[in-house]
């Protein structure tokens, strides 16, 4: 109950712009990394792995730590719920062409039907029913996701088939010098 209550006051703060991000200049491969540390029991508990593959040519940039930091916890946990075996990867990098950093939560889980790709980041949505609904979710963390991603300037996105897993992906602006 307390989380369902926290996810719809968060929900509702992000939606209507009530949200103020703290930027700080941060090392997102660090967040990647603590982010990862806190989850590897969840995975190790389903017998899965939980690894990073991460650039090492990466700039601070900025961000809210904080909010990153739940939105990571997000797209790992949803991973690891969705997955039965094999694991979960976490990679970063910098795409010069956008000027961004993107970071990418693979899995080799479920993977989802390309006709409920567009219900994904929808607030209180869950997807059908059978293996896609796991109990304990409020169907706000990935619209969370969304507000806060795009409320850095980034995007967030799902690239994904059905039984081959599924790769999460946002994008932070990277500071352009002036």
């Amino acid at each position: 109950m307390h989380r369902l209550i926290n996810d719809v006051l968060d929900f509702t703060k992000l939606e209507s712009r009530k949200v103020e991000f703290r930027m700080e200049e941060s090392d997102i491969n660090k967040t990647i990394e603590e982010v990862v540390a806190t989850q590897k029991s969840l995975a190790g508990g389903k017998g899965l792995y939980l690894e990073t593959d991460l650039s090492p040519d990466i700039e601070k940039i900025e961000f809210d730590s904080d909010r990153i930091i739940q939105v990571l916890t997000n797209l790992i946990n949803n991973a690891i719920k969705f997955t039965e075996k094999g694991g979960v990867t976490v990679k970063s990098g910098r795409d010069e062409q956008e000027k961004t950093v993107r970071v990418q939560v693979e899995d080799t889980g479920l993977g989802i039907k390309k006709e409920d790709i567009s219900e994904l980041f929808v607030e209180f949505k869950q997807l059908g029913g059978g293996k896609y609904r796991k109990p304990g979710s409020t169907g706000l963390g990935l619209a969370i996701s969304k507000q806060i991603v795009e409320g850095h300037g980034g995007k967030i996105w799902v690239e994904s088939v059905e039984s081959a897993g599924s790769d999460f992906i946002f994008t932070l602006p990277v500071k352009q010098d002036v």
